[in-house]
């Protein structure tokens, strides 16, 4: 009966959203990938938001789903499944006849199943279309990397003739992505179309020159990390194609701030570093993360708080054990937690990793009941986990060791977090 309502409620809530986007005819730029999909959003309404105040819009926070997308469209900035969505359809009604939509929509789209992309795009057609990768996420159900491949290609083939399909030109499963007739395609990365060089990655965050339009120009930008850099070209190749010019592009970037949960570097006591990025994982960004905390230039250890990665279906085995590989060539200390601590372990191993700096532990508080003794002044520690039973905002929280605070840079602080578990 559940199940049957939803799905009343989902096709209820497309078809207001579709009649409020045909009226209003927003230019739209959606953005879809494995990986990156928020950051890169924020890093575009960002950007874009500078130039054209309140005429630039977004769906915000996780609001990318079948239900959160229309709700987005329909002036909601949040909703929860509980005694108050009744409330949330009448604010979606009340937003159908009154919500003035932006001029332009800069939307993420979010699946983990077949069949949620062809739905969303029942909603919007892009004008604009981002594609920040594809790696193996959410195999439960799309079983795998040519699974999830079919279903983020079919925002592409949507994209409206005379737009623009923008994409990760390193990611090699994007390769053989194409849009449709009348679609151009740009490409960002190390040597594309919009491209970065002279990288510098340090605890302040990464230095580089960006390439784009025979243009070259310095960027000094807080976030951290090589695979930061297509956030940021990603987020240049939309808004040139929008008609804004690389200068003031790049003060934009870089004014621009870590998400919460995303590679967030937070000063410890005792000179430690929490590298926060307790947001979710998968093994591609797992990978990315613990290159990044090797590159900076630290005189203290590396510590990596590992959770485990959900969703993988039959990739579970192999990626945490390429994950436990990569940790084993990076880090001083490894302390893992989860299912799937053995192939961690194993990965880490065959590296070279000695046994005797790895910890595992079978659920987070274990963890935190240990992580004291475990921590030494000067500590580089990354926090990185799936969402689901993990929820290492709670060991970042215990690291800050203030719960103001924590509430104020963490994610999932809200309310409803807190009865989750």
């Amino acid at each position: 009966m559940r199940k049957i309502l939803l799905s009343i409620i989902e096709w209820w809530l497309s078809l207001l959203a579709r009649s409020k986007i045909k009226k209003a005819n927003p230019k739209i730029i959606a953005i879809t990938g494995s990986f990156g999909k928020t950051s890169t959003k924020e890093a575009i309404y960002f950007v874009l938001s500078k130039k054209f105040g309140s005429d630039c819009g977004k769906n915000w926070g996780n609001m990318n789903s079948v239900v959160g997308l229309p709700l987005a469209i329909l002036g909601l900035r949040n909703y929860s499944f509980g005694p108050g969505f009744s409330l949330d359809l009448f604010r979606a009604l009340w937003g159908y006849f009154f919500y003035r939509l932006p001029k332009i929509l800069v939307l993420e789209l979010g699946i983990d199943k077949p069949g949620e992309m062809d739905k969303l795009l029942k909603i919007i057609q892009p004008d604009i279309g981002v594609l920040t990768g594809i790696s193996e996420t959410h195999l439960e159900e799309l079983k795998d990397i040519e699974g999830v491949k079919r279903e983020k290609s079919l925002m592409v083939s949507a994209i409206k003739a005379g737009g623009f399909f923008i994409v990760n030109g390193d990611d090699q499963n994007c390769l053989d992505i194409q849009p449709g007739k009348g679609v151009e395609t740009i490409k960002y990365g190390q040597n594309f179309d919009v491209s970065y060089s002279d990288l510098e990655i340090s605890i302040s965050g990464n230095n580089f020159n960006i390439r784009a339009n025979k243009e070259i120009r310095p960027v000094k930008s807080k976030l951290v990390g090589e695979h930061s850099l297509n956030i940021l070209l990603s987020a240049t190749a939309v808004c040139l194609k929008i008609g804004l010019k690389l200068p003031e592009i790049v003060e934009s970037l870089e004014q621009i701030q870590p998400q919460k949960g995303r590679m967030n570097l937070i000063k410890l006591k005792n000179q430690m570093i929490l590298v926060d990025d307790s947001y979710n994982s998968n093994p591609k960004s797992a990978v990315e993360a613990l290159k990044t905390i090797s590159a900076i230039d630290w005189d203290g250890r590396r510590v990596a708080i590992l959770g485990n990665m959900n969703e993988l279906g039959e990739y579970t085995k192999e990626g945490h054990l390429k994950v436990g590989e990569e940790a084993g060539k990076t880090v001083d200390l490894l302390l893992v937690v989860g299912p799937n601590v053995g192939n961690f372990l194993k990965g880490a191993k065959k590296s070279g990793m000695s046994e005797d700096n790895i910890f595992c532990y079978p659920n987070p508080e274990k963890l935190i009941a240990d992580l004291d003794e475990k921590l030494k002044p000067k500590d580089l520690i990354l926090v990185k986990a799936s969402q689901n039973k993990m929820r290492f905002e709670r060991v970042a929280e215990h690291l800050i060791g203030d719960m103001e605070v924590s509430r104020n840079i963490l994610v999932r602080q809200e309310k409803k977090w807190q009865k989750i578990v």
